[in-house]
């Protein structure tokens, strides 16, 4: 009888047959082998495809090293050895990779020029830092004092400075 659990156990007979199978798995199988006419004949019959393919199979060879090591030899005494190149990059880091700090300072600068440059920048900071700024300066009636104004045509921002006269060196005077 053919069953669900078939298609779990099936990719399993083969292992089973072939001895590859062990532990727990194996005796899983091996119980639903048993009780499942269509999965032992197919385990038997990986079993007996097992057996023919070991009897037809030739033993292997030992292999033949006479003519191999003396080919080897006579290449590596007539063959002038290709030069080594080194990579386009290095001759750009050897003067740098022996200077501890030289490399340090290089690694923190392109760091920071990576940050400066990928940052994300808000359109309003953008238009606030390229606007025109207007400063007008405002009369008071304290002598020593001022009053400066800041403003922003585009982004509406003003910004009041009031500067006073220095009361504690006049009160000494």
């Amino acid at each position: 009888m053919f069953g669900l659990t078939c298609f779990w156990y099936r990719p399993h007979l083969e292992a089973l047959a072939t001895g590859r199978l062990e532990g727990r798995p194996a005796r899983w199988v091996a119980g639903h082998v048993a009780g499942c006419e269509r999965c032992r004949r197919t385990a038997e019959a990986f079993g007996r495809l097992r057996g023919l393919v070991r009897a037809a199979a030739l033993p292997p060879g030992d292999p033949d090293w006479s003519t191999f090591w003396p080919a080897v030899r006579t290449r590596i005494e007539t063959e002038a050895p290709r030069p080594l190149r080194e990579s386009w990059w290095l001759p750009l880091w050897k003067p740098v990779w022996g200077h501890p700090r030289l490399a340090t300072f290089g690694a923190m600068a392109a760091a920071l020029l990576a940050t400066v440059t990928l940052w994300p920048v808000s359109q309003d900071i953008t238009t606030a830092l390229t606007s025109p700024v207007v400063v007008q300066d405002v009369a008071i009636s304290d002598p020593g004092g001022s009053v400066m104004v800041y403003s922003n045509k585009d982004s509406d921002v003003t910004v009041i400075w009031m500067f006073a006269a220095d009361t504690a060196a006049s009160s000494d005077d």
